[in-house]
This record gives C-alpha cells, structure tokens and sequence, in this order.
C-alpha cells in the first residue's frame, strides 16, 4: 500500500493545476519520508507520536483531528488504507484495496468499527468509498446492504512506466548476479500470507520438477505476512529450499529486471481484490499463469493464462507449459503487454483527483 501511494502523488504532481496535497506521516523512516518527493502541489507533514497512544486518543476522545495533524483545515481528506481518522470538517473519501478486510481475523476491533461507521452511518462518514475493482464494489454491497450504489466508485490501480517495458538485459543479467539467480525461474510476488495460495503452489512446482526434465526454480518475492511458522518451514525446509527460494526484499528498482527475466509469473491468490503484481509482470513481457478468481480475471482480461487455485494438477501442467512451449509463451506476453498498457498511473491519479475534487463539493 506505502508504494501505491508513493505513485499516486508522483502522478498527483503530473496531473494537478491548482489544488495542493498534504501528505501527514507519523515516525516516517527516512526511506520512507524520502518515497514522497515535495513540491510546489505536494507538501508533508511529519509528526512523531507514538501509534499506541494516537489510537488511543483517536478512539476514545476523537483527537487529534487530522487538521491539527497537518496543520491546516482541508476541502478534503484521502484515507489510501481505507481507515478513516478523526477530522472536524471536509469531505471524506476512502479507498478500499482489498475486502480481506472484513473477514481477517486480524483485522483490529477499533479499524473495523471504524470502516463500518464511516460506510453506514446516516448522513455522515465517508462521501466517497473508491476501490480498485468491480468484484470489490460487488462484495461491499454484500457487506454493506444500506450503502449507496452511488457512494463506490471503482478506479483501477496503474504501474508506472518502469513496468511497461521488459528491462534491458544488462539490467536482467545483474539483477540475477545481486541475487543469485543463475538458474531458469518461475516468480511470485506478493506478502506471503494464507490466501496467496503458496502451499499449493510448492507442491505444484514440486510435481511438475518431478514430471519435467528441468532446472527451473521457484522464486517467492516478499515479506513474511500472517502464513503459519508450519509454512515457513516447509520452505525452508532444506530438501525444498534446493529448488524453492525466498527474497524477503528487493529493491523497487530491481523489480522489472526479475519480472523480466522470469520465464514465467505465478500468482494463484484463492481471492484477491485486484492483484497489482499481475500488471507489473504483465507489463514486462513475463507470461501470467494466475488463478481464475476474485478480480483476477478482471484485471487480466485475455492477458494470461488462468488456472483452478484449487487445482494442483492443473498448476503443474501449465507450468510444464510455460517450460517447453515457446509459442505458448509467446502469446501470453504479446497479449500481456497489450492489456498492461490499458492500466496507466496517470489515469489512475486523474480518476482519483476527480472523485477528490467530487467529495469536496458534495460536502461543501
């Protein structure tokens, strides 16, 4: 979510005329204080309370309001991780990425009550919900059987230009060297959490090293998120970390040259509320063998290949696929790369500054 923001304002800044943003970070590392660069429409605000206490007094006493946090009264206030803050005036618009939300047993108490007063509460909350995704408008109308149709607006994530080339191949050959990735690879990215489907996807690739003469290797990209220590073990777990490697991190820069250099990019999510991994890779040429749920194939189109995420046969075959079939693999990047380019970050920005500029006159 932190470099989905970080895009929006770099974009914000292309596409603004007049208005300004303030951005308000609380204990920002200086990586991240240095993701938002200022200028004449962008400016920050840094405070440094510590976040135990901010949500205390958010929750019990409603302060401090985000005007005192900026520093100055707004026409109206953007919530990117769809929690909603304390705030005495101006609209509000949230963005919803994802509805796991609702059903993830560790979602705290307090940002629920939050979400769900800020969608429901007659007359006041939220004057705009955005969301990335028509499956994701469609499940917040199941959640939420008293909210407007017209409060949910869906605006598509972007990626940058970065991500709409395949990366040069010097680039290609020292990511792989930084890395120590000198064999053929698969790839995933994404946080490792339960319902990204990865223990499926091991024993898959497990089954298909088993079928296919080859010495492709599985490549997860991402930080450790809530999937079980069990997980995390079997991994690691040396008879599989032969052929199954973990990067807990890489450098942003870094992430067109592994797309590109994949031969192929795995992401067989059991739900997702859009999936932007899959639009980097698909932007970078790499062939996408994805699941065919949530708004996967939305967000895909005819631009990969989709799979059962239940299916761990059906998995392996299209890896076995994406080994030895070079037309296969050539349809799916031309098709990719063509439904990529539909999904621009300035487009992205111009629909959000719209629906910012719509809340503040709903609300003035």
């Amino acid at each position: 979510m932190g470099w989905y923001l970080t895009r929006l304002l770099e974009a914000l800044s292309r596409v603004l005329e007049e208005d300004r943003v303030y951005v308000w970070m609380n204990n920002p590392t200086p990586e991240e204080k240095a993701r938002v660069s200022e200028n004449r429409y962008v400016s920050v605000a840094v405070s440094h309370y510590p976040w135990a206490a901010l949500r205390l007094t958010w929750n019990t006493l409603g302060t401090p309001a985000m005007d005192s946090l900026i520093g100055r009264p707004a026409d109206v206030y953007f919530y990117p991780n769809s929690i909603p803050l304390p705030q005495k005036q101006g609209g509000m618009v949230l963005f919803l990425h994802d509805t796991h939300l609702l059903t993830d047993p560790q979602a705290t108490v307090g940002d629920l009550k939050a979400l769900r007063a800020a969608l429901e509460r007659p007359g006041g909350g939220a004057d705009l919900v955005l969301t990335p995704s028509e499956f994701n408008r469609t499940e917040l109308f199941k959640n939420f059987k008293d909210l407007p149709s017209s409060k949910v607006r869906v605006v598509p994530h972007g990626i940058p230009d970065a991500f709409l080339l395949p990366a040069p191949a010097e680039k290609v050959r020292e990511a792989r060297e930084k890395y120590r990735l000198q064999r053929p690879y698969f790839l995933f990215v994404g946080t490792l959490e339960p319902r990204k489907n990865l223990l499926r996807l091991v024993h898959a690739f497990l089954l298909f090293r088993q079928r296919v003469k080859t010495d492709h290797g599985l490549i997860l990209v991402g930080p450790k998120g809530s999937v079980a220590d069990d997980m995390m073990q079997f991994i690691l777990a040396p008879q599989v970390a032969d052929n199954v490697k973990w990067l807990d991190f890489v450098r942003p820069e870094d992430m067109p040259a592994l797309y590109t250099g994949a031969d192929a990019f795995l992401y067989p999510a059991l739900k997702e509320g859009f999936g932007l991994p899959l639009l980097e890779a698909m932007g970078c040429g790499t062939p996408v063998i994805c699941s065919n749920t949530g708004a996967i194939p939305e967000v895909v189109g005819d631009g990969g290949w989709m799979v059962d995420p239940l299916a761990v046969g059906e998995w392996s075959s299209a890896m076995e696929r994406a080994a030895t079939e070079k037309a296969f693999l050539g349809v799916l990047r031309e098709r990719g790369r063509a439904r990529a380019s539909q999904f621009r970050m300035d487009t992205c920005a111009a629909q959000t500054l719209a629906a910012l500029k719509l809340a503040a006159k709903i609300h003035a």
